[in-house]
């Protein structure tokens, strides 16, 4: 029979006629009724807001890296229904309450079948509360009475009028308890059985669905057998209702409810704390781009890596993805928990001495300025700046050097020297303006120092001003967080970054370039050995580590191709699989140089010294001066008259009577002089004077400068073991005033004489420098 609204009408009509009075009362009850309601429902608001915030830092899967708790510490860590399995839906519905979705907040049904079987037994035997109530109970707590059941009633009917069906499930969900401090689904997944929700098993969605029951007794961590009942319980209820069937209930059945420790797990606890402490007070959920399985392969690697170094020092690693600038990885320190270790200071952020490894953007901005190319002449000598005197690392000089040799040996004078051309301001704005921090000592300027590491920065800048080596000389900022902005900007040309990368790339590791598995790499040791760092690019990845004490103390014989490389080669490895080899651009060629002039040479050209290098913009530059305040050029072109046979120079004025011809030599730089072959050398490429013109003089040729009182080469032995080593007189001849001398590479005293007293065994390099930079050298052999 089909439902007919005209009758109902009718009939309602004709009962309205019959009792008046009955239905103007009924009338006025329902309208006081709901006036109370709205009354009541304005004086007593109910929200769904969480009763205190907890915050949880997320890998880019989703895996929570570090929870927060609230200031009662409670673990929560929020979750919507889409994140969660919908095996866990379907157990706590079909559990708690199956008509979730039809009633308005409470069950009639359910109440009065509770009810009855209460009155029938004595006793509870089945609750009546829907998932609603259960919400209503959570937002606001009343005794176990009848009272305040119907009081849990209207908080629930109050949910139904003002809110979604999958708000109020959203917020179970996150507020359930399930024993302890932890609250919600996700935070007692990861508690009691080490993964999230969003990918439970039958058996597991079951236990979840039943715990909040009884927190406290049905904890599988300590009641593994009351909490295997209550899931069979649970169980056996789905299969009742087909919720489930019976093989599934079976199979899940098999499955035994194991005590696991509950444990407070993190990864990348340091990015964690920093971005909970940037996050704004509502925040409840921070994603990041973290690749959880490789932060946790990182991490081991670094607590690996730390347990064979000296106490108290720590370790840093970042590893960006260069396409996005998505960190991938971020390991602060050695280990979060280990204090003396210093473990709880983030190591990627510190301000620190950056060493050698910022000497890349010095060449790089030389490149692009057209001042050398890949195998440009460099002068590895005794240099004066003014008041500034570098040394190198190893203590020794190599004299002449190509750009490639200069920047993969890490040497500190042709750094400078480059960056005295460059122009230290120009450097300074280039870096910064790419995004780079450069903090300099109070009251200082951009200097020369800088080229050797004189000032402050962070793994975090140098990973993203080594990112522009693999993307064309662009820089892009590290991204901790989904939704940050892509921040790039130029630091060097396409080109000089390629060269540049080129450059770095260890030369018994170009044998196996057509794999396409190369990366650049380039360390770093802060002056009195305090940070050694080493930053590895390629096109696909860019990977800083850092390694050294937190305090700032010395870490002696620690240095960066020491102690961070080989953490870096490991770190590379655990990478994803890729082919990070940059392409060449059009605006890099290959030609021939020669030195020292450093001019490209066609096939066949005479040279002295070709080699071949990467040209940038297919421009080859002279051979640069010392100083930019060296007058030049730093290679002089001679033209002579010689004799035709080229065995003698005719001085000007000596008339002999030969036949005179003009002759070109071009001569090295003077500064070079005491490395050369002897066939380089001034005198050997200059020929002496005709013998007829031996009474006139020319100055075609100064006196060369020479050490005295000691040969190069010789041995030392110390034959009084209580007076020490002898010492030797030593004095220059030849050059011109003043003269410097040097000691391994230190500045050792000023003037024609100096006294050398060897301190220890082992090889000392010995200097000598005019004012003209012309200099002489011996090494000598102390046992």
């Amino acid at each position: 029979m089909l439902f007919n609204r005209s009758a109902v009408a009718q009939r309602i009509k004709a009962l309205g006629a019959r009792f008046p009075k009955a239905f103007f009362i009924l009338g006025l009850f329902m309208a006081s009724f709901l006036s109370a309601a709205l009354v009541l429902d304005h004086l007593y608001p109910v929200d769904l807001a969480p009763r205190t915030r907890t915050c949880v830092v997320l890998a880019g899967d989703g895996t929570p890296l570090r929870a927060f708790a609230d200031p009662n510490g409670v673990w929560r860590y929020p979750v919507t229904p889409e994140q969660v399995s919908p095996l866990y839906v379907e157990a706590l519905l079909g559990y708690e309450d199956r008509w979730f979705y039809a009633h308005p907040g409470i069950n009639p049904v359910a109440m009065v079948r509770a009810a009855w079987q209460w009155a029938a037994s004595g006793r509870i035997v089945s609750g009546g509360s829907t998932l609603t109530m259960q919400v209503a109970r959570l937002r606001r707590p009343v005794p176990r009475t009848l009272v305040g059941k119907c009081l849990q009633m209207a908080t629930a009917l109050q949910l139904e009028w003002h809110f979604t069906k999958p708000e109020i499930l959203t917020y179970y969900l996150n507020h359930a308890p399930f024993g302890g401090t932890f609250e919600g689904v996700q935070a007692a997944s990861h508690a009691y059985l080490g993964h999230g929700a969003d990918d439970l098993t039958r058996a597991e969605a079951a236990l979840l669905a039943v715990m909040p029951q009884a927190p406290s007794r049905f904890r599988p961590d300590r009641y593994p057998e009351a909490a295997e009942k209550a899931r069979n319980k649970c169980l056996d209820r789905l299969r009742g209702f087909g919720t489930w069937s019976p093989l599934e209930v079976a199979e899940a059945k098999e499955e035994k409810v194991v005590p696991w420790p509950v444990e407070a797990s993190m990864a990348a606890p340091l990015l964690a704390r920093r971005l909970h402490a940037r996050a704004s007070g509502g925040t409840a959920r921070v994603e990041t781009l973290i690749d959880f399985s490789l932060q946790e392969a990182m991490e081991q690697l670094v607590r690996d890596y730390a347990a064979g170094l000296p106490p108290h020092v720590s370790v840093a690693v970042l590893a960006m993805e260069n396409a996005t600038g998505a960190v991938k990885a971020y390991v602060g320190s050695s280990d979060f928990f280990n204090e003396e270790r210093f473990g709880h200071v983030d190591m990627v952020r510190a301000l620190r001495s950056p060493g050698s490894t910022v000497k890349p953007f010095v060449f790089g901005m030389a490149l692009d300025q057209g001042l050398i190319c890949s195998q440009s002449l460099l002068m590895d000598v005794p240099i004066h700046f003014g008041d500034y005197q570098p040394v190198n690392f190893h203590r020794s000089f190599s004299g002449p050097v190509s750009s490639a040799s200069a920047l993969f040996h890490s040497l500190n004078l042709p750094a400078v020297q480059l960056m005295d051309h460059v122009g230290p301001r120009f450097f300074y704005a280039g870096m910064v303006n790419s995004g780079f921090h450069i903090k300099l000592p109070a009251g200082a300027v951009p200097n020369l120092s800088m080229a050797l590491g004189g000032f402050a920065t962070s793994l975090e800048d140098l990973v993203l001003a080594f990112s522009s080596l693999g993307r064309g000389g662009k820089t892009i900022k590290p991204r901790l967080v989904r939704g940050a902005p892509v921040e790039e900007a130029e630091l060097l040309s396409e080109g000089a970054a390629w060269i540049i990368q080129d450059m770095l790339i260890p030369p018994r590791a170009r044998q196996i370039r057509d794999t396409g598995a190369l990366f650049a790499v380039k360390t770093g040791t802060s002056y009195g050995f305090r940070d050694a760092w080493s930053l590895g690019v390629d096109r696909d990845y860019t990977v800083g580590v850092w390694v050294g004490r937190p305090d700032g103390a010395p870490v002696p014989g620690h240095y960066g191709a020491q102690t961070a490389t080989p953490l870096l080669k490991l770190a590379f490895q655990l990478l994803p699989r890729h082919t990070g080899l940059v392409s060449r651009p059009d605006s890099v060629t290959e030609a021939a140089i020669c030195w020292p002039e450093g001019k490209a040479v066609a096939s066949g050209e005479s040279c002295d010294q070709p080699r071949t290098a990467w040209l940038l913009d297919r421009t080859a530059p002279p051979t640069l001066t010392a100083t930019r305040e060296t007058p030049g050029p730093a290679v002089t072109t001679l033209e002579l008259p010689v004799t035709p046979d080229g065995r003698y120079r005719i001085p000007a004025g000596c008339v002999s009577g030969e036949p005179v011809v003009r002759k070109r030599f071009t001569l090295w730089p003077v500064a070079l002089e005491s490395w050369l072959e002897p066939s380089r050398r001034r005198s050997g490429i200059i020929p002496p004077r005709l013998p007829a013109c031996a009474g006139i003089t020319d100055s075609v040729i100064d006196e060369p400068v020479r050490i005295k009182g000691i040969e190069d080469g010789e041995i030392i032995m110390r034959k009084d073991t209580e007076r020490g080593y002898p010492s030797f007189d030593l004095r220059v001849e030849g050059g011109n005033g003043p003269w410097y001398w040097f000691e391994n590479s230190v500045p050792a005293g000023q003037g024609a004489t100096w006294s050398f007293r060897p301190t220890h065994g082992g090889r000392y390099q010995v200097l000598v420098v005019d004012q003209s930079g012309a200099v002489d050298q011996i090494a000598v052999e102390v046992y």
